[in-house]
């Protein structure tokens, strides 16, 4: 019997962990490493978080952050998180690792589908993230470059 409580304790708590987030919610601190395996982290300060999950979104994500620097990503508080986790391994260490090391900004990898389970996602969509003193303001799910930077309040 006690066991039974346990695994559905364990069970359930599971589920709630892997709750997506929403308005209201507290920002995660959440800590992956990013395209160059250094560990980064999103912080309460971050007031934008840019989340993509598949290969589509994240071609819209980079066009949308054309031009932006280390440097202006951070002074406009902005993270990019990408799951990484359903592509091939082969692929993710000869094609793409080598294609986002260019990238001039951190870009950070959720390696495990479990690392970004949380963050709310769309087919075929950027989703964003807005936050204010570590709490989710708005949850968008964008689908074209254009209104992302709008949103990201990006200057051309």
């Amino acid at each position: 019997m006690k066991t039974a409580v346990l695994v559905a304790l364990l069970l359930c708590c599971g589920l709630l962990a892997a709750a997506p987030l929403q308005v209201g919610s507290p920002l995660p601190t959440l800590t992956l490493k990013d395209q160059h395996d250094a560990p980064q982290t999103i912080a309460a300060d971050t007031r934008y978080l840019i989340f993509v999950a598949e290969r589509a979104p994240a071609a819209l994500a980079e066009t949308a952050l054309d031009g932006q620097t280390i440097t202006t990503l951070a002074s406009a508080h902005i993270r990019y998180v990408a799951d990484i986790s359903a592509m091939p391994g082969i692929i993710t260490t000869v094609i793409a690792l080598p294609k986002m090391r260019k990238r001039p900004y951190p870009m950070l990898l959720g390696r495990s589908a479990a690392e970004t389970a949380m963050l709310p996602r769309e087919p075929a969509k950027v989703t964003l993230i807005e936050a204010q003193g570590g709490i989710i303001t708005t949850v968008q799910f964008i689908a074209d470059a254009v209104t992302l930077r709008a949103a990201l309040r990006l200057t051309p």
